[in-house]
């Protein structure tokens, strides 16, 4: 898009220098943010998520949206943020995030990383209690 295809209204409030660094930097950040279509869907991602919670740490952890990254190169993966719940509260907040590889679908978790969700969650339990 060039700056003459801007609405006048724009290149008035703005002038036209400014609207060109408006349109580079739109231009830039939607180039940004275009993604290439990966084989593992965030729907994927965030069902792979809510298993490993519910197999190894609780069942009132849940996913929470994935957010595609880029990890340098071609490397992508789903970042699935792990949410505390409470079947009457709906969900609390934020106990950890983890990993899923958008191309394999490989979910990238250790043992010290569960234990990690586990604590923030007993603490945020705590809280909520109190």
């Amino acid at each position: 898009m060039q700056v003459s295809e801007l609405p006048n209204t724009v290149k008035q409030a703005l002038g036209v220098e400014a609207a060109t660094d408006l349109l580079n930097w739109l231009e830039n950040e939607l180039e940004a943010h275009q993604t290439k279509e990966v084989p593992v869907s965030a729907f994927i991602a965030r069902q792979k998520v809510n298993v490993l919670m519910l197999e190894n740490v609780s069942n009132l952890l849940l996913a929470g949206v994935p957010v595609l990254i880029n990890k340098g190169g071609e490397r992508q993966v789903w970042s699935v943020p792990v949410d505390l719940t409470y079947p009457s509260k709906g969900r609390v907040g934020k106990v950890g995030e983890i990993d899923v590889d958008a191309v394999y679908g490989d979910i990238h978790f250790d043992q010290q990383l569960l234990k990690q969700i586990t604590l923030v969650a007993q603490r945020m339990t705590r809280k909520s209690i109190s």
